[in-house]
């Protein structure tokens, strides 16, 4: 299941373990300045994804969502910056977060519920979608395209 910097990949996950596995794969091929955009319901995987790519960067321990802090930060090969917009309102107030100090910066971003921004999308970012599969509990659908907007 390995995942190539710049190519779309899709795949079907069955537990939550293969759920991270494939969020380990795409950690594997960040780099620093990268933002990950996880859009996805309530439940489908989204910090399950995320706990991948920190598993990646050599980060121990357990990964929560940031839902009430807002952002978590860790410390690995590189550092990861975990935000959480569920509960943010708008793009200007997802502004105040530090988002914009990070994005783009010396280390890996990781967004829930991105499409809380907006429009806004960072230079290099990666977009992430776990969606149900209709009639199965278990099975989601993961789909990663890689953008970098040219100037």
């Amino acid at each position: 299941m390995p995942i190539n910097r710049g190519v779309s990949f899709q795949a079907l996950s069955g537990s939550p373990e293969t759920t991270g596995s494939y969020g380990f794969a795409l950690g594997s091929v960040l780099i620093k300045g990268d933002v990950v955009y996880i859009y996805g319901d309530i439940g489908a995987g989204k910090t399950v994804f995320v706990s991948g790519i920190a598993s990646a960067l050599g980060i121990d321990g357990y990964i929560t969502s940031p839902t009430f802090a807002i952002a978590n930060t860790y410390v690995g090969s590189a550092t990861l910056h975990h935000f959480d917009a569920y509960r943010i309102e708008s793009p200007d107030e997802f502004m105040e977060t530090g988002f914009f100090d990070f994005a783009g910066g010396d280390c890996i971003v990781a967004v829930e519920w991105a499409e809380r921004l907006g429009g806004y999308k960072p230079e290099r970012c990666v977009t992430v979608r776990i969606d149900f599969v209709d009639g199965c509990e278990t099975d989601r659908l993961i789909n990663i395209e890689f953008t970098e907007i040219q100037e």
